[in-house]
């Protein structure tokens, strides 16, 4: 997750957790922290302290304001938006972190919070909003991909400019911090506010009693020793494939090795340590998409996730069979115990939840085993960001609120969505909760996957879905347009608007 999890979670598990289950019959056991509060957890082994960072924000109270806040909402059955607002205590950990969150913050502050959903066009909904000079959010909690457009054309504040937001603290996460600016602008970020960029980390669930019947090697230690490699992966995967029906064909009723789509390959040249976009020391993006060591990586990401093989079951093959491909086959097919590796977003963990078949969970493999660290790309479409529309009328209410909700989030809802849900709840073994903490701290936010400039990001998953790995020819016809789209984007950033 972001900086600082780990510590809080350790530290915090105890008395939070307690807290928040308590909290679901008795509002008025929210977890309230001073200055001077400090958090003690011992074990066997250890006596840890820390003392509770607090924002510094002064007192106000807003007269009951209602801050609006656009989201995702719940129109896909697989990504809904759950960090923003809950109407009401039920007993789940998330739903009641957040409720008890924005009701302490509230009460504080003196306003409310109300989340407004567009179904699927929320991005287009703050556009035209935007652009009429309509005071109707006062911040959007939408994909990360849209920081893109909503940057370059001028829609959204760069939330270095806001009053009371101070993006060092670590309820904001450092790396999106880092990774999603240009010029030193920062127009959206993401943090402890929301759990979406979390869901939308990319992992490798994997079916235990398939992996034990195949005699693969043991997949946790192999992570530990740092011989989880894009190689082994490629074994693992071309080992599972069985006619389960004997009618010399490989579908939907067959045993595969890993389920596929387009971006999984990228995801995989990301995990091999690669970037699309990569910044100098001025924090200017460059491309870094055309070295050997990506080709070298897009090559075996391309055996591993090829829609023509017998091992990879791959969701375009089979889109046109279903209304819901995700939820009708390829979650089924994982579920029903017939796939080995399921390689999506962290939410899957979420939607096995009551799947019989023990799995477990993997970051994703490294490209060699000299290689320093694990890396796990988010997926910046699915993901949600906080971004503050230039029409706000009060640049200062919203950043203390903003900031208010995102502190108290940092021990409420992350220990909520981590230790309770992940952990406890979801996970099947002590294992994946190791693995939660080395997914959590490699997560990887690639600039290209938000702007594509000339389709350069693209290129992986487009040549997978071409089945072809000319990866040097193609990226030679776009290059010249996305250097000049990249250039542009910079220009617009150093305007400032």
């Amino acid at each position: 997750m972001k900086q600082m999890i780990k510590a809080i979670c350790l530290m915090l598990a105890l008395s939070t957790v307690a807290t928040i289950l308590i909290s679901c019959s008795d509002t008025s056991d929210k977890p309230t922290f001073s200055q001077d509060s400090s958090v003690n957890t011992s074990t066997d082994e250890q006596s840890e302290e820390t003392t509770i960072i607090l924002p510094d924000l002064p007192p106000r109270d807003f007269d009951g304001y209602t801050f609006r806040v656009i989201t995702k909402g719940d129109w896909d059955v697989h990504w809904k938006t759950k960090d923003i607002y809950a109407e009401e205590l039920n007993g789940d950990p998330i739903n009641d972190a957040v409720f008890n969150r924005n009701t302490k913050i509230g009460e504080q502050f003196n306003f409310t919070v109300k989340e407004i959903e567009e179904f699927s066009d929320y991005s287009g909904a703050a556009q035209r909003s935007i652009v009429a000079g309509s005071d109707d959010y006062d911040m959007l909690a939408i994909a990360l991909s849209s920081m893109g457009s909503f940057s370059t054309n001028g829609y959204v504040m760069d939330l270095k400019q806001i009053p009371y937001i101070d993006l060092e603290k670590p309820w904001y996460d450092q790396n999106a911090n880092q990774s999603l600016s240009i010029a030193n602008r920062l127009y959206s970020t993401t943090g402890e506010l929301m759990i979406m960029d979390n869901d939308a980390t990319w992992v490798l669930l994997f079916n235990k009693p398939m992996a034990q019947e195949l005699q693969l090697p043991n997949l946790y230690e192999a992570v530990q020793n740092s011989t989880w490699t894009l190689d082994l992966l490629y074994e693992c995967v071309t080992a599972a494939p069985r006619d389960l029906n004997g009618d010399s064909k490989m579908d939907e009723n067959d045993q595969w090795g890993i389920l596929g789509e387009s971006f999984n390959t990228f995801a995989l040249c990301v995990g091999a340590g690669n970037r699309v976009i990569s910044k100098d020391k001025d924090d200017l993006p460059y491309i870094s998409i055309n070295t050997p060591e990506f080709i070298a990586a897009f090559e075996k990401a391309f055996k591993i996730n090829d829609r023509r093989s017998d091992h990879c079951f791959y969701v375009s093959n089979y889109s046109g069979k279903y209304s819901d491909v995700w939820g009708q086959c390829m979650d089924k097919m994982f579920s029903d115990g017939k796939v080995l590796f399921n390689f999506a977003g962290m939410n899957r963990v979420t939607l096995f939840r009551s799947m019989e078949t023990d799995f477990g969970i993997l970051p994703v493999p490294k490209g060699s085993e000299t290689q320093d660290r694990y890396y796990c790309a988010v997926s910046c479409w699915c993901a949600s960001g906080i971004m503050i529309p230039i029409t706000v009328t009060d640049f200062e209410r919203t950043g203390i609120i903003i900031e208010a909700l995102s502190a108290e989030s940092m021990y409420v809802l992350t220990p909520a969505y981590y230790e309770i849900s992940l952990k406890t709840k979801y996970s099947r073994d002590n294992e994946s909760q190791e693995m939660l903490d080395i997914i959590f701290a490699s997560t990887v936010f690639d600039l290209g996957n938000i702007f594509d400039w000339g389709g350069v990001y693209s290129l992986p998953g487009t040549l997978t879905e071409n089945s072809s790995t000319d990866f040097s020819s193609r990226y030679k016809k776009i290059e010249k347009s996305a250097i000049k789209n990249m250039e542009k984007t910079i220009e617009q950033y150093m305007s400032n608007f």
